[in-house]
């Protein structure tokens, strides 16, 4: 196994080429991102409506079974389509962190 030699008593926030890669090398920012992160960093919390008739809950289920979703992955695109931004299922779920 290849050893590693760390010296503690380097200064590199003097040295201009040090800063400069630690320049280049910073991650750039994004706002995409940073909303997805914070969505999937958000704490869970319970979303329940009231009972609804059965037929309407009926008729959502195969909805979601006719287009391969998840009831949650419906509800988001209900929100959607009513205006409210929501990113992909895939960028907000909070076990892919």
């Amino acid at each position: 196994m290849a050893k590693v030699s760390v010296n503690l008593d380097d200064d590199f926030d003097s040295d201009e080429a040090a800063t400069k890669v630690r320049e280049l090398a910073a991650p750039l920012p994004s706002v995409s991102k940073a909303k997805s992160a914070a969505l999937k960093d958000a704490p869970r919390v319970q979303f329940s409506f009231t009972n609804v008739p059965k037929p309407i809950k009926d008729a959502f289920d195969q909805e979601a079974e006719r287009r391969g979703l998840s009831k949650k992955e419906l509800l988001y695109e209900c929100l959607r389509s009513g205006g409210i931004e929501i990113p992909d299922a895939d960028e907000i779920d909070g076990r892919r962190r």
